[in-house]
């Protein structure tokens, strides 16, 4: 009886663990997904939340057509960048604290008018 117990306990972890690498994996797949789509979003010039690009350690995403790069410096502060595509350097908006503070002020930014030139 306590084979057969130990059986049946040792078959349900087996299957517990099965099943907790399958969610891992599907869990990593619908990740994966999304980062390609926002990519893809931002690359085809629609507006997009912050996105990894190209394995880039700076953020980019896009507001009212405009394109922006917030990249955290060592002193742990983020430097907001507008850009026109992801190779090129931008100009340089400002310095916050924390990425909230950059979003507000981005907010600001991206929807007031163009400057004219």
């Amino acid at each position: 009886m306590r084979a057969i117990i130990g059986a049946l306990q040792e078959h349900i972890e087996r299957e517990e663990d099965r099943l907790r690498r399958e969610r891992e994996e599907n869990w990593r797949r619908l990740k994966a997904d999304e980062r390609a789509k926002l990519e893809q979003r931002f690359s085809s010039g629609a507006d997009c939340g912050w996105t990894k690009i190209e394995k880039s350690e700076a953020l980019y995403c896009r507001r009212n057509g405009r394109a922006f790069r917030i990249v955290q410096g060592k002193d742990k502060r983020w430097t907001l960048h507008r850009v026109e595509d992801v190779s090129d350097k931008g100009e340089m908006l400002g310095t916050y604290l924390g990425r909230r503070e950059a979003n507000k002020a981005l907010e600001k930014m991206a929807y007031a008018p163009e400057p004219r030139r």
